[in-house]
Parts: C-alpha cells; structure tokens; sequence
C-alpha cells in the first residue's frame, strides 16, 4: 500500500487496507486468466474505442493497414499499404528484397500507376542519384 503517507493514522490506514479488500479492480488484485483474456478479446479491434478504422500512418508518413495474416505483418498487426497495392498488381507476395517504390515521392499517395515495384539495390540507387543531384545544384 504505498499509496499511504505518513500523514495517516492506523486506525486510517487499517480502514482504508480493508475497504481496498473489497475492490477488485484496485491495484494488486490478481485477475484469473480467464477474465484478462475476455476483457482483451472484448477491446479488440472496432470494439475499442480509439479504433481508426484499421489504418494508421506511420511516423514517416506511410499509411499501414492491419492485415493479420499477412505474412510481412509487424508485430502489431500491419502492414504498409504501399505492399498491399503492389502485390495486388503483381498477383503475388513482394519477395524479400523488393519495395514498393512511391514515383511522385508521396507516401501516402498508394494509388497503382503511382507505385512502382523495385529491388533493394535498385532503390537505394535511384535515391543515391537524387541525393548526389541535389548536392550539384
């Protein structure tokens, strides 16, 4: 009970520990198994409150779409929309060294003529290009 300062009496303290007793949802109750697993199945997905439709952008501006049983999917479920689109034109899963290349350098503009598959290498390539461009001009 660290909650309890110094400025509380015994008498305080013993009728506060006891009146804590009967709370379960107070700080070191221990929930069964069963009960954790239902109030987490029960905030899951469009039943939690701060669902955003199963998208979210990512710090660097790239839209992800949850999509658990991709098998590029991150450790919370998503995947980057970009991928979805050029698999979709491809017919296939992207292979490891391929990336969704945005053409118009929007990332969040996923549209198929704007998304062009290239290879790891072809990538940084194209983007060392433009770099070494810009420090010329």
């Amino acid at each position: 009970m660290s909650f309890l300062g110094k400025h509380h009496t015994k008498k305080a303290k013993g009728e506060i520990g006891k009146a804590k007793k009967g709370n379960k949802y107070c700080l070191g109750y221990k929930h069964t198994e069963k009960f954790r697993r239902e109030r987490s199945e029960a905030l899951m997905g469009e039943k939690n409150p701060m669902w955003k439709g199963g998208q979210i952008t990512d710090d660097h501006g790239y839209v992800h779409v949850k999509k658990s049983e991709h098998p590029r999917v991150d450790r919370k479920g998503y995947v980057k929309r970009a991928r979805l689109v050029a698999e979709e034109m491809l017919g296939r899963y992207l292979y490891p060294d391929e990336i969704p290349h945005h053409k118009n350098g929007i990332k969040n503009d996923d549209r198929p003529e704007n998304i062009e598959v290239m290879t790891r290498r072809e990538h940084t390539s194209f983007h060392n290009a433009i770099r070494k461009e810009r420090a010329i001009t």
